[in-house]
């Protein structure tokens, strides 16, 4: 029978750097919506938005005559990324992946292994963020890359090289507009319960009842103020100013409101699941 050393030996290997606990992290997170059937349709859909467009585009070519709702960059803003249909993509897939990324190592715990190990709460978070803003990044700014190359390849409107690339500096700011506070804001309702589908009903309850308030009081006061409250407004209203020649018209202000609301909202999501994270690991 052989005999074996069981004494205790002191580890003597390099601990892995904060940068690498952070990107092992977002690697996991990143991952893992796409094992989903539903998020891969979801995000299938909205490629399929940019494929219509472009069918239009190349009938448009081919008939020498663009409609105005195809001409400029009016089809990256009115076309996709503030199309109604787009935002309601862009929230699904921020409940069903963005609520429960935070909220499954709550209910099992996992939180305590990780704390224990040589990751921080900064770091936790930071690769949560990180992952969740790259996987909505991806859903919204990989159809807009498409529609850009596409309306590039056919030429239905004659854009100096300059032109283009401004129009794709403004699409992935527009993006970066769309995704930072909803990733922020998703991430303080992941921490709020410990199942997910319970933080994904909370964060569709205040974003449909913001839409809901925004209608309704809008027409009970006669006023443009309570459109304020739509988070679908604030965020398009915001990413239309970083477009070329765009003029707002979606909210009666300038950048200033949408941007305290959305930037306010956002810090205090990440304040609120930073001190969800100290709880758990001071053993609140």
């Amino acid at each position: 029978m052989a005999v074996h050393d069981l004494s205790y030996a002191p580890w003597t290997g390099t601990p892995a750097s904060r940068a690498a606990a952070v990107r092992a992290i977002v690697g996991m997170e990143l991952t893992r919506p796409f094992r989903s059937l539903w998020v891969r349709l979801v995000v299938i859909g909205a490629f399929m938005i940019t494929g219509g467009w472009l069918l239009l585009l190349f009938f448009a070519a081919s008939q020498q005559e663009l409609p105005t709702m195809l001409g400029g960059n009016r089809i990256y803003r009115d076309g996709f990324l503030n199309m109604t249909l787009f935002s309601m993509v862009l929230m699904g897939l921020s409940a069903t992946v963005g609520c429960p990324i935070i909220a499954r190592d709550l209910r099992h715990n996992a939180l305590v292994l990780y704390f224990s190990r040589s990751i921080t709460p900064a770091d936790y978070l930071l690769g949560k963020f990180i992952a969740l803003l790259l996987f909505l990044l991806f859903s919204a700014l990989g159809p807009g890359l498409l529609l850009w190359a596409g309306q590039a390849g056919i030429g239905t409107e004659r854009l100096t090289a300059a032109q283009r690339f401004a129009d794709l500096g403004s699409l992935v700011l527009h993006a970066l507009a769309l995704t930072v506070p909803l990733a922020a804001v998703t991430l303080g309702f992941s921490t709020a319960a410990k199942r997910g589908y319970v933080a994904a009903l909370l964060w569709a309850s205040v974003y449909f009842g913001g839409e809901a308030a925004a209608a309704v009081l809008g027409g009970l006061l006669r006023t443009s103020w309570p459109q304020l409250l739509s988070w679908r407004l604030l965020s398009a209203h915001l990413g239309d100013l970083c477009w070329r020649g765009a003029t707002p018209r979606i909210l009666d202000c300038g950048w200033g409101a949408p941007l305290a609301i959305l930037g306010c909202a956002s810090v205090l999501s990440l304040a609120l699941a930073w001190t969800r994270l100290r709880s758990v690991e001071t053993g609140e």
